[in-house]
């Protein structure tokens, strides 16, 4: 286990910093002492001088020795005349003779006395002239911002992970924003309300200043948009962010009309944004409705005949809706022939010389896409030119043209951010058809476009019902409708059965543990002759507990590489299971893709990521950040992919994540065999929900 460690001491060198300015290298010396030791962590925003309180852990690196991982750090002001020194000469035009020449004009306090006025202070160091006094100047704010706001962080018990952002976002000139906008803060990515709410308290903002209750207003609209909803109803939003201001709710009430960032409809409250974007989604899906057809295709009255599995009259009828109307919606169980329809609509209109593009929400589904309708498809980023940091470039103004079809996949999957950039984008004489399963668990993000459009009535939309002869002699298929209906899954198989589904009951967590375990590194793999890393997947619904996502990464990778050599500068071994948790558009390497570490270059800073599908994609080692384990992973982060094997774990204390559409999910993304392992009663409760919450839209009134 590493040690827990805190100490003061002054940062005397860096020796690497990460290019997105969060992990950092760094040497200090211990207040007292004189022997240096590394530091690592989120703690690029310290620099050479800095006098620091740290909290971390020691750890022992294979290769570099004793390291001590900062988790918390407090920065006070630089004390000793060997980090005044540093940070003189780090200021432009200054250098060590400047630096020398300030500290005997002016001791220790050269800080606070050249704060209280740079142009008259530099001015005076010899060799800064006129030509040579803006820059100065700009140095000296710009390094004094930053230190300031170290300090102000520090002072509020800001994790060093938070300060590392809170720097890099707002930069040197951050406290002065804070002045003039003390929550500017929450605007930052990953700051919580109470971070920020301590350092514009402490910058004297009132408790009762309606600055602060706009802040807060804003914060739990956002927190409900993380949670799928679109707008909060007035009587839910003024007490949560009553008691989280631990102000009256008349007081909060009396400030929600002139909150410049949220919309009021009706009852309802919402972020300006979201309110734009769902007017704007509607009107598109309303225009799309009621456009004429512009796809001049032949298509017969009655569904072809050849082939191995030519359509049904309903799968035909969803082929015809597709060419005779601008939008319609393919929707049904596993098993009832959706990717079957699919195919016999490209390949319709493919015979007939038609542009045909297929996209899905992410790689992997799109991949997937490709393979089974024999057509090239992509993810809708990459298909509306996704640049970071800018946005579509692909939109209103420059749609998407010469494409007579798009097909997206996994339309479940789409919220309404998404899916108002996708049909803004659609050109003047494109279809598009939208297919996906509504029974499963709704988007990440704010909305449940698929299944709003399918209740507005004004999309035509065909619902696959009929399961296939073949499809029906899977034991997961069957699984899969029976949880649909909230009712056990079976597990008898008959003589012409495929026998790929299993449901094993443990009697508490720690059995349902054990039994995943096994099953994931042993007995699986050798029935089916898988590798376990790459083709065998363990789905959980929390990250938390005995039975818990967490717990199974820690175990799993113990099991099943023990051995691999650690890669420098990260928390992963080669050799290990990883996912990406964020959308990497430069690398193609997107939110919820999995792949193994195959290799790492030192010298370069690079590590090799081998994906499910068999891409060599080549990572910043800084990059890894965005890494996690994925021997275990959430039924979320699969969604949109398969893997052959799938071990689903299941107890009671996963009771507030346990849902149908959860369990119908997970047991979905099997290819070749699924294993269900539940605590007793948790199938059960999990069954008997169809959602954990429902969701606040606005769609279907508005669409309608």
């Amino acid at each position: 286990m590493p040690d827990p460690a805190s100490l003061a001491a002054e940062i005397v060198a860096v020796r690497w910093r990460a290019d997105d300015g969060g992990f950092a290298v760094l040497v200090g010396v211990p207040e007292g002492g004189d022997e240096e030791f590394v530091l690592t962590g989120p703690i690029a925003h310290l620099h050479e001088g800095d006098s620091v309180d740290l909290t971390g852990t020691w750890r022992e690196h294979p290769k570099f020795g004793r390291q001590l991982h900062v988790e918390q750090v407090k920065v006070g002001a630089p004390t000793s005349t060997d980090a005044l020194t540093t940070l003189l000469e780090s200021v432009k035009h200054v250098g060590p003779k400047g630096a020398e020449w300030l500290l005997e004009r002016h001791g220790s306090e050269v800080l606070e006395i050249v704060d209280r006025d740079p142009g008259t202070r530099l001015r005076e160091v010899p060799g800064i002239g006129k030509a040579k006094l803006a820059a100065a100047i700009a140095s000296w704010q710009q390094q004094a911002g930053g230190r300031a706001l170290r300090m102000l962080l520090a002072e509020h018990d800001v994790p060093a992970a938070v300060a590392a952002r809170v720097h890099k976002a707002l930069g040197g000139g951050a406290l002065a924003l804070l002045n003039e906008d003390p929550y500017a803060l929450s605007k930052v990515d990953g700051i919580a309300f109470a971070t920020a709410d301590a350092v514009a308290r402490a910058l004297g903002t009132a408790a009762d200043a309606p600055e602060r209750i706009h802040a807060a207003l804003t914060h739990v609209v956002r927190a409900a948009e993380q949670d799928g909803h679109c707008f909060l109803p007035r009587a839910e939003l003024l007490p949560r962010a009553a008691r989280l201001l631990e102000l009256p709710v008349e007081t909060v009430a009396a400030h929600v009309e002139d909150a410049e960032d949220l919309v009021l409809d009706g009852d309802r409250v919402l972020e300006a944004r979201m309110d734009r974007t769902e007017h704007r989604l509607a009107e598109r899906v309303r225009e799309l409705s009621d456009a004429p057809p512009t796809l001049d295709v032949d298509v017969p009255d009655e569904p072809p005949e050849d082939g191995d599995a030519p359509p049904t009259a309903t799968q035909w009828r969803a082929v015809q809706l597709a060419t005779e109307h601008r939008l319609t919606i393919l929707t049904g169980l596993p098993g009832t022939g959706k990717t079957a329809t699919m195919r016999a609509l490209v390949d319709l209109l493919v015979e007939q010389s038609r542009t045909v593009k297929l996209c899905a929400p992410t790689g992997k589904a799109a991949r997937r896409l490709s393979e089974v309708t024999g057509a090239e498809a992509t993810t809708i980023h990459r298909l509306l030119e996704y640049v970071p940091g800018e946005g579509f470039a692909r939109d209103a103004d420059d749609p998407l043209t010469g494409v007579d079809l798009l097909v997206v996949d996994e339309a479940s999957m789409l919220d309404v951010r998404l899916a108002t950039a996708l049909v803004s984008a659609v050109g003047p004489r494109t279809h598009v058809l939208l297919v996906g399963d509504v029974d499963q668990l709704a988007p990440v993000g704010p909305g449940r476009v698929l299944e709003d459009l399918i209740a507005s009535g004004t999309v035509p939309s065909t619902k696959l019902v009929e399961v296939f002869r073949q499809a029906a002699r899977s034991l997961i298929i069957r699984a899969a409708h029976a949880i649909d209906r909230g009712e056990l899954p079976p597990t008898q198989a008959g003589e012409d059965d495929i026998r790929d589904f299993f449901l094993i009951e443990r009697d508490d967590p720690q059995r349902v543990f054990a039994e995943v375990v096994s099953l994931a590194i042993k007995r699986l793999p050798k029935h089916y002759e898988l590798d376990p890393v790459s083709d065998l997947q363990v789905l959980v619904p929390m990250h938390k507990g005995p039975a818990g996502i967490d717990a199974f990464n820690e175990t799993l990778r113990a099991e099943l590489n023990p051995s691999g050599r650690d890669v420098k500068g990260t928390q992963f071994r080669l050799g290990d299971r990883i996912m990406q948790t964020r959308n990497n558009h430069e690398r193609q390497f997107y939110n919820g893709e999995i792949g193994v570490i195959a290799a790492n270059d030192p010298a370069r800073g690079t590590l090799t990521i081998v994906g499910d599908d068999g891409r060599r994609i080549t990572l910043d080692a800084n990059e890894a950040g965005t890494l996690r384990l994925a021997y275990a992973c959430s039924v979320h982060k699969m969604q949109g992919s398969q893997a052959p094997a799938i071990v689903i774990a299941l107890a009671r204390g996963h009771a507030p994540m346990l849902t149908r559409n959860l369990v119908y999910t997970a047991v979905t993304r099997s290819q070749q065999v699924c294993v269900v392992v539940a605590e007793r009663g948790a199938l059960p409760t999990a069954l008997g929900r169809v959602d954990a919450s429902r969701r606040n839209t606005r769609l279907v009134e508005l669409v309608s």
